[in-house]
């Protein structure tokens, strides 16, 4: 072997040497940074030259430097990633949601209560104004707070907006830059080495797009990486990359969907097809959350506002006028998809209205109402709340309290309709009733019993609870046997109606209901006439005041609503809580394990320093050695 051969292996030997302890270094530099991936350098024999007395090796080359890579734990740490940013963000705005609903003296339903109570005051004294004007300080509260909880929900709705826009943006300029990086990797692949540092920008742009929308990548043989959403819509393609665009809803404009633009085409992605990300934990809180926090606000407002009017229609005020409703109420609403057909001037053909058939009946959801392409002139109803399909419903129907009309012009096949029964209830509701001398405290009929009875029988409570259709006029009520039976009487003693007296059950004719306790006697008379003074009268004042104990909110009570709107919403901010400290503890190991695999490990690139600086030191030696050798060569040839 000659001299020029050990300066040629002490020279590879030495740039090896080199080339790994800068690999090294440059792997501690990059310990901490985001998206970094451990280096390492490949080496390879020089291979060897025969002579006569065999093969001696040529030393040793740098074949290249090579990135630490997990395809498997890279896609699962975005995968989870994406799970944690949504469940994360979902909590987070849930958080918000559960502050609007407050518990206690704070709450709504606690002003509802002192509505009631108020009453209570107001059937203690009548004619007492301070008392009336209290019940219209009460309801002035509830309505107050009650704009006040919907306010803050449409505050949330627009946050929404704001940051599904936000990271939707984010997403478009992350996916442009993945492109054009895609182009950068393929063409230095194509130059026979890897480009690592692209490789980990690259790979940190898809580990940002999945914390906005769930993502799924497949990587070709130029290493150029392909980007899917969520259920396989493109958003990168070699060095093309598509838009997401935020897109109002089909039916309410005030909430927010998502759609992607692939060459002008606009494609509408449903909330599932999205995935997981901060993204889609908005749009999920939108359509799920927040719209039935909305409806279950809306719902009681509905309910006891219209409870409220109606039961001030039956008394009687100050000056003996049937009572005018206490609250205005905004209407429920049926919104068309911005894809019906529409007229020539833009407006919409076919028009669908409904209307509040019985409060207390109303159901805490919205509803999408479509033409029945199986029944010519039916329509299918789905309840968004719990996806209950009814039967086929008809023009005039009234399903969960509402009614449904359908214009002159029925909805074609394609068509379709939001029904809002409540959800707008709790915005535009405000006290119309201004002078307290209007509260119908008074009950328009009056009961008394005969002081020539002989029975025990006294009257236990006389409501009206519909209007009479003929008005109010005079009646009598005789007693025909002791068993019971009665003949009710007009002002001229003809005969109305005539039954028979059950102990607690009520007698009914034309929407009163007299309630008795004791019992008759044959003979006995009870009189029932109009009012004729209401400022003494309380009867009404009486049904305002036990309202606190009927079901008024689908079968349970304003009090019970309220508090299982609490409930609800609580429940729902535990769930979401729990289901983000799992995510997150899921996608912390899966990082780790990512990190294990592919990242830097400060210990074990101090102790590969300490190798390569030795390896380094001894091809300097070597080269050292062969230089005295030569020294050694030239000075005994000089001699």
């Amino acid at each position: 072997m000659t001299t020029s051969s050990l300066l040629s292996l002490g020279t590879s030997a030495l740039y090896a040497a080199n080339a790994q302890l800068l690999t090294t270094s440059n792997n501690i530099a990059n310990a901490n940074t985001p998206g970094y991936a451990r280096q390492s350098v490949e080496l390879a024999t020089a291979g060897s030259a025969y002579n006569g007395s065999g093969y001696f090796g040529r030393g040793v080359t740098v074949s290249t430097v090579t990135r630490a890579a997990n395809m498997f734990l890279a896609q699962q740490a975005v995968a989870a990633g994406s799970a944690a940013a949504a469940d994360g963000l979902r909590r987070d705005m849930l958080s918000q949601l559960e502050k609007v609903f407050a518990g206690g003296e704070a709450g709504l339903g606690h002003a509802a209560t002192q509505i009631f109570n108020a009453f209570a005051d107001v059937a203690a004294n009548p004619s007492d104004l301070a008392a009336r004007q209290a019940v219209l300080g009460r309801l002035e509260d509830f309505a107050s707070l009650a704009r006040s909880s919907s306010d803050q929900i449409e505050v949330l709705q627009a946050n929404v907006v704001h940051d599904v826009q936000g990271g939707l943006s984010e997403v478009n300029t992350l996916a442009a830059e993945m492109a054009k990086l895609n182009l950068a990797i393929a063409a230095a692949t194509n130059r026979g080495h890897s480009p690592n540092e692209l490789l980990d920008q690259r790979d940190e742009l898809v580990r940002r797009i999945g914390t906005q929308v769930q993502v799924h990548t497949v990587q070709s043989a130029d290493q150029t990486m392909a980007v899917y959403v969520g259920s396989g819509q493109t958003l990168v393609l070699g060095g093309a990359s598509f838009k997401l665009v935020p897109q109002a809803d089909a039916h309410d404009p005030s909430r927010i969907g998502v759609a992607i633009d692939i060459a002008g085409q606009l494609t509408q992605l449903p909330t599932p097809a999205i995935g997981e990300g901060q993204v889609a934990g908005l749009l999920q809180f939108q359509d799920n959350d927040l719209a039935e926090a909305r409806s279950r606000l809306g719902q009681l407002v509905a309910g006891l506002g219209h409870a409220l009017n109606s039961q001030q229609a039956l008394g009687l005020d100050l000056q003996g006028q049937a009572g005018t409703p206490l609250f205005a109420l905004q209407g429920p609403q049926a919104l068309p998809a911005g894809d019906n057909q529409r007229n020539g001037d833009g407006s919409f053909v076919a028009t669908v209205a409904i209307r509040i058939a019985d409060p207390s009946a109303l159901a805490a959801s919205e509803y999408r109402l479509e033409p029945d392409t199986a029944n010519a002139g039916q329509y299918t109803l789905t309840r968004l709340m719990d996806g209950k399909v009814f039967p086929p419903v008809n023009n005039g129907d009234t399903v969960d309290g509402f009614t449904i009309t359908i214009g002159p012009d029925a909805p074609q096949a394609g068509d379709s309709f939001l029904l809002k029964p409540v959800s707008s209830a709790a915005a535009g509701i405000t006290v119309v009733l201004k002078n307290p001398r209007g509260l119908a405290a008074a009950n328009p009929v009056t009961g008394t019993v005969s002081p020539a009875n002989t029975g025990t029988a006294t009257i236990a409570a006389l409501k009206v609870e519909t209007p009479p259709a003929n008005g109010y006029q005079a009646l009598t009520l005789r007693f025909t046997d002791d068993a019971g039976s009665y003949a009710l009487l007009d002002a001229d003693n003809a005969e109305l109606a005539t039954g028979s007296f059950s102990a607690g059950q009520p007698i009914r004719h034309d929407g009163l209901a007299l309630t008795l306790n004791g019992l008759p006697r044959n003979g006995d008379r009870i009189s029932l006439v109009p009012t004729g003074h209401s400022a003494s009268s309380n009867g009404n004042a009486l049904r305002f005041d036990d309202m606190a104990n009927r079901g008024l909110i689908d079968g349970i009570t304003v009090g019970d609503s309220y508090a299982n709107l609490l409930a609800d919403v609580g429940v729902r901010v535990q769930g979401a809580v729990a289901s983000a400290d799992n995510t997150a503890t899921v996608a912390a190991r899966a990082r780790a394990e990512l990190s294990a695999e592919v990242g830097v490990n400060l210990d074990e690139e101090a102790a590969r320093l300490i190798q390569f600086q030795q390896s380094y030191q001894a091809a300097a030696k070597l080269l050292q050695t062969s230089q005295t050798l030569f020294e050694t060569l030239l000075g005994s040839i000089g001699r």
